[in-house]
């Protein structure tokens, strides 16, 4: 006992160091987990030996993940996705295991072992593409909803390969359909039992528990070891189980916190399960693999991207969006190190392929995230090349724009926000123009009859047709810093008289500061909306006085002055106060210039 908690001690805090390095560094952390596991196996130091131990505990953070994996699965979600995506997902995964499967087959690798080598290299990573989407705003963005469409089919075809592998015993390689229809069978029974259960009576009790968030957790985690266990009784591993657990809550209403809740627990044990994984390693055992690691990561780096955009410009999408989602899947799964795991405890992968596949892991995981956390400027030194894959053109002509309009408001993004904003123009203004690079919001405001044009905001030839000369504002819904840069850099190459009002969207005050002082001429503060709605009603309420505008023109205060982002959500909200005066004076002398000119 003592053994074993002086190793886990030292899993967590390997872990821990290793993962502040990693932060700094802007690595993933499931790399700085694997990384800390090599330092202190006995690759590295040694100091771990009881790893079969520290996997059974990690096996807990799998079950968790596959968990939540299935929390995701909420049938009006899965609806959402919409055929394109559906298209595109199964579409990668098609042509990414045949063309995988035809360059793994060159190699030495028995059948089986080129099987699970395909598909692993056909999955990509969910928790960094998810994180790193999320870390950058871009879950709103047309890429991020088809990425995150794509990994969710993914992840659906990394459950149905775990499941496949109750099909074997320890040591064979026959796979026994007459077993795997048995346990399949009881399975679908064990599946439509469980989610019965939860719809009729556990949507019941959730009503009543509802209100103790601790109880609500503790319920769902002992509901998904109860059906893991349950699924081993019937011939499933835990992991699957755990899964079913989840998709019978995935219609509940309190899936997102449930999810928020779980995740800090699964963070836990799945950190665990990598170091486990790292320190497990024996890299001298690949010296014979190297060029097969070498050709396939570059695959996964680069022919997985190419892949993804070939299918995505057959589908009508713009080169940057095919771009931003084949860079979002240059990885190799957590699901696929998993796979490999499970194959080599069932005998079919020697120890020599689980460490070249791992080692694929972290090498493509690391470069994938430099590729999407420059995506923007690799987008822009590569964009000139990348029109070859724009294969369909009807869907960038897809518009409906009013002619001879002037004096318009030209929209860019018509999302949640936008619509609101867009209700808002139709009652006071009959010219205005919206632009949208997803091709289903704009062919649902051609059927409304809205004035609309698909594509990119950075598309040149694009940006000409709006005619922003004699356009009189411009407002940017756009979740991306780099898009709202270049269209704020486009009107300032405008003659000064024909430049129009920019008013762009920030979700921090430190780039709405930057926006400002880059030439917008107002702001949006998206999170300091409410928080200003809220001093409206105290100020009504308890006799408040406004606080005096800070005295700050031009180029904005020296940061060094700034403490916190609030303080520049405070700034920018009065240097749009004193702007709103400047914006009213430009508007009426741009009318006075345009009926003169008529």
């Amino acid at each position: 006992m003592e053994s074993l908690f002086f190793e886990l001690g030292l899993v967590i805090i390997s872990a821990a160091l290793v993962g502040v390095v990693g932060y700094f560094l802007k690595q993933p952390l499931i790399l700085a987990y694997v990384v800390a596991g090599v330092l202190i196996g006995p690759f590295g130091f040694g100091l771990v030996h009881n790893i079969e131990t520290i996997h059974i505990i990690a096996n807990v953070g799998i079950m968790l993940m596959l968990f939540l994996v299935g929390l995701e699965m909420n049938p009006d979600r899965m609806k959402d996705l919409g055929f394109v995506a559906f298209a595109t997902g199964m579409g990668q995964v098609v042509f990414t295991g045949v063309v995988g499967y035809a360059l793994i087959a060159i190699f030495n690798f028995s059948l089986i072992e080129t099987i699970y080598l395909t598909i692993s290299i056909t999955l990509s990573s969910t928790v960094i593409a998810v994180k790193l989407i999320y870390d950058k705003r871009d879950n709103n963005a047309l890429y991020g909803k088809v990425a995150i469409s794509i990994l969710l089919i993914q992840d659906v075809i990394a459950i149905l390969a775990l499941l496949a592998l109750t099909g074997f015993t320890v040591g064979s390689f026959d796979f026994d359909f007459l077993k795997f229809g048995g346990i399949l069978l009881r399975g679908i029974i064990m599946s439509i039992v469980v989610v019965f259960v939860a719809r009729k009576f556990l949507s019941y009790l959730y009503n009543k528990i509802a209100t103790s968030h601790e109880l609500l957790i503790l319920f769902s985690l002992s509901w998904a070891f109860g059906v893991a266990l349950l699924a081993e009784l019937v011939g499933f591993n835990i992991e699957i189980g755990a899964f079913i657990a989840g998709i019978s809550l995935a219609s509940l209403p309190y899936t997102f916190e449930i999810n928020a809740k779980a995740k800090i627990l699964r963070d836990f044990f799945i950190t665990i399960f990598f170091v486990a994984l790292g320190a497990g390693l024996v890299f001298s055992s690949i010296g014979s693999l190297i060029v097969p690691f070498i050709i396939l990561s570059f695959f996964v780096l680069i022919g997985n991207p190419l892949i993804v955009m070939v299918i995505m410009g057959l589908l009508g999408y713009d080169k940057r969006t095919s771009f931003f989602t084949g860079l979002s899947i240059a990885n190799v799964s957590e699901f696929s190190l998993i796979l490999v795991a499970m194959g080599y405890s069932l005998g079919h992968l020697s120890q020599q392929v689980v460490a070249m596949l791992t080692l694929i892991g972290i090498f493509t995981m690391t470069i994938s995230s430099y590729f999407m956390t420059y995506n923007n400027k690799l987008y822009n030194l590569l964009r000139r090349y990348l029109t070859i894959f724009e294969f369909k053109k009807s869907k960038t002509k897809l518009a409906n724009i009013k002619k001879g309009i002037q004096n318009h408001i030209v929209l860019l993004g018509c999302g949640q926000m936008g619509q609101q904003i867009l209700d808002q123009i139709k009652n006071f203004k009959d010219d205005y123009l919206v632009v949208d690079h997803d091709n289903t919001v704009i062919k649902n405001l051609i059927k409304k009859g809205v004035s609309c044009i698909f594509g990119d905001v950075e598309d040149a030839e694009l940006i000409n047709e709006l005619g922003l000369e004699n356009a009189e504002i411009v407002i940017s819904t756009l979740p991306s810093t780099e898009d709202n840069m270049f269209l704020i850099k486009y009107v300032e190459t405008m003659p000064m008289d024909h430049r129009p009002i920019v008013i762009v969207t920030s979700d921090s005050g430190r780039e709405g500061v930057e926006l400002f002082n880059r030439g917008a001429d107002y702001v949006i503060l998206k999170h300091y909306l409410g928080a200003e709605h809220i001093f409206q009603i105290n100020k009504e309420l308890y006799q408040l006085e406004d606080e005096g505008p800070v005295q700050l023109m031009g180029e904005v205060a020296e940061e060094k002055k700034f403490k916190s982002d609030n303080d520049y959500a405070k700034v920018l909200h009065n240097l749009n106060r004193l702007r709103l005066a400047e914006i009213k004076q430009k508007i009426e002398k741009k009318h006075i210039k345009l009926k003169v000119k008529k």
